[in-house]
């Protein structure tokens, strides 16, 4: 049975089986913070809801973190996940490169990439536009940038080339073609910095488009032409104008708050706009102003998330967008550094009070988009952390194929690492249920490890910290392995008593302690009791040999409910005339294709089931 066969069996499946499955698919391990699949660094998501494949999806438009050592990357992918089920993120693959910018005379330098992008849906034009910027500084010289006064010579800052451009696409998921140039006045030489742009369409049934960019105070806004949707026009005569910008927010009206950086423009309802943005003030927050409209003025609101709280901090970037009846907030976490980033969300809420927005602030989290915590009895890797102490990171340089980047700096005399939040269950864990906290360490030195719970309101102080277990470790194997913490402090634990035993929703605090620097590295951990094994292992996905080309998996291994993408190396004059996926029982598993991208190679997804999967495919 050819793919294309099994993903039409697999829709009527799906759509069979929604109502029932819609909520359960709440609890899936992939529900959780960083929310896609470990390999994924997706910073700088832009959320939207659109239609896709008969059902509304929330897609996740971002930079790629692969550069290691520099910001972003050299393309763009898209994320996206059914709104009825947030669990299940999809990697689209590849949609747009950097290589069809330089196809078009701009930008051609060594290590160009793409900064933060936006997208939109134009229901008049009834495409979707894609929009991002160039990271590098180049010349317009006839050979990084065309010359002055060529033909399709568009200015940038003094002698520097422009960078923003817009790409356009018949989906959602891409491929996004022709790109454009768009000629958007920079106030200073980081160009038009972080595009984002709004489609308002209002109650007569027209549409107006609004440009947002700028970068260090350089902060600017103005309206496009809603058929081209990149010349700026000027709002009273509606002709082409590049000078009708104006400064987005304004100092006069906004003492305290100023654009660093991450400029996005969202819609409330039909009398309310928020203008978000990463602050001079505050690089790690996410604040927002309001407006009844798109083009100010300005009412400074507040922060809504902050990534540097009991966290390395770094830049941030993100915004809100409303699923179903819920708001939420994408933005990303630093791993060692803000050039290694993976995406969060975060459940939020917006009231509307007369004029005023009201959007208050919430905590970086483990969780998710899960409220109660996530079921503890699962097995996580560690980028879940949101808690630490000293100069415990999660190396994002690693890039380990299986996503198992370890927790670095677990340095003595003490470090801690916490999670917010786990769920023990309804009924509270007692002493005979043997219950343990298992470890994917690798150890360097003697260490004592103690695990502590708080409640939710008490765990911002480590006061209120309720000790649940402490072991010694001495062993020094070198490689990583689990490590058994007995949770053996319940029976008579008077503060544990006093929150109603070990159930419900708590956050978590796992301390190392020893006397040397670079105790150990942790990589997973699970609570588990008794024999009970590991629910929802890491498994691998077995590649079978094929002698035209390489299929090459991301992740290499994964765990139940994760996207996987396969790539197939190198292009080539050949057909593929099946590929399957064939589960631990020897059932098909449903494998969809992504569109094809002008540089990208071809690409499958799946959905990983909980167990090893073999790969096979039939050439041409």
């Amino acid at each position: 049975m050819n793919y294309l066969l099994r993903l039409n069996l697999s829709r009527t499946f799906i759509i069979l089986n929604l109502a029932l499955t819609s909520f359960l698919s709440l609890q899936q391990v992939s529900a959780q913070n960083p929310f896609m699949p470990p390999t994924a660094f997706i910073p700088d998501g832009e959320p939207h809801v659109f239609e896709y494949n008969g059902e509304k999806s929330l897609f996740i438009y971002g930079s790629r973190d692969e550069r290691i050592m520099g910001f972003c990357g050299y393309g763009h992918d898209v994320w996206s996940a059914p709104v009825k089920d947030l669990s299940k993120w999809m990697n689209h693959g590849e949609i747009f490169s950097v290589k069809q910018v330089q196809d078009i005379g701009y930008g051609v330098i060594e290590e160009q990439h793409f900064g933060a992008p936006d997208c939109v849906y134009n229901p008049k034009t009834r495409k979707y536009y894609l929009y991002t910027f160039l990271g590098m500084l180049y010349k317009m010289n006839g050979v990084q940038g065309p010359l002055i006064g060529a033909k399709n010579y568009i200015p940038g800052f003094e002698d520097w080339g422009p960078k923003c451009i817009m790409a356009s696409s018949d989906s959602p998921t891409g491929p996004f073609i022709n790109p454009v140039i768009c000629d958007w006045p920079p106030a200073n030489k980081e160009g038009t910095f972080d595009p984002s742009v709004l489609v308002d369409e209002l109650a007569d049934g027209s549409i107006r488009v609004y440009a947002y960019w700028g970068m260090k105070s350089g902060d600017r806004c103005a309206e496009l032409d809603p058929v081209d949707m990149h010349t700026i026009i000027h709002p009273k005569t509606r002709r082409p104008d590049r000078n009708a910008w104006h400064k987005t927010l304004d100092p006069d009206k906004i003492k305290n708050s100023s654009v660093f950086e991450a400029s996005s423009i969202k819609k409330i309802d039909d009398n309310h706009y928020v203008f978000i943005y990463s602050p001079n003030e505050r690089h790690s927050a996410l604040a927002y102003c309001y407006s009844s409209s798109p083009e100010g003025p300005w009412i400074y609101g507040g922060k809504i998330i902050r990534n540097g709280i009991d966290w390395k901090g770094g830049n941030n970037h993100g915004s809100i967008a409303k699923v179903l009846d819920q708001w939420y907030v994408v933005y990303h976490k630093a791993t060692i550094n803000s050039k290694n980033r993976q995406a969060m969300i975060e459940p939020i809420d917006v009231k509307i009070d007369n004029e005023k927005v009201l959007i208050p602030q919430v905590e970086m989290t483990s969780q998710g988009i899960i409220r109660n915590g996530l079921d503890a009895f699962k097995r996580y890797n560690v980028n879940i952390a949101c808690f630490r102490t000293n100069n415990a990171y999660i190396d994002g340089t690693v890039r380990n194929e299986a996503g198992l980047n370890p927790m670095r700096g677990l340095d003595g005399p003490n470090t801690t690492i916490g999670f917010k939040y786990f769920n023990f269950g309804k009924k509270a864990v007692k002493n005979k249920d043997d219950l343990k906290l298992k470890l994917n360490c690798k150890i360097f030195h003697p260490l004592t490890v103690s695990v502590f719970v708080a409640a939710p309101e008490d765990a911002n102080s480590d006061k209120n910290w309720i000790l649940i277990g402490e072991h010694p470790i001495a062993d020094n194997f070198n490689e990583f392995r689990d490590y058994s913490i007995p949770i053996n402090r319940i029976l008579k634990n008077d503060e544990l008593k006093k929150i109603g035993g070990l159930k419900d929703k708590l956050a978590v605090f796992v301390t190392f302690t020893g006397k040397e620097k670079n105790l150990c590295e942790l990589i997973e951990l699970e609570f588990s009791k008794g024999s009970i094994s590991t629910p929802n292992p890491l498994n691998v996905i077995n590649i079978k040999k094929n002698n035209k080309v390489k299929i090459v998996s991301t992740p290499t291994m994964a765990r139940d409910g994760e996207s996987v993408k396969l790539s197939i190396e190198p292009e080539g004059n050949y057909l593929i005339q099946d590929i399957k996926v064939i589960d631990g029982n020897g059932n098909d598993i449903n494998v969809n294709k992504n569109k094809k991208a002008e540089y990208a190679p071809i690409s499958f997804n799946f959905f990983m089931p909980n167990s090893p999967v073999t790969v096979e495919m039939k050439i041409k």
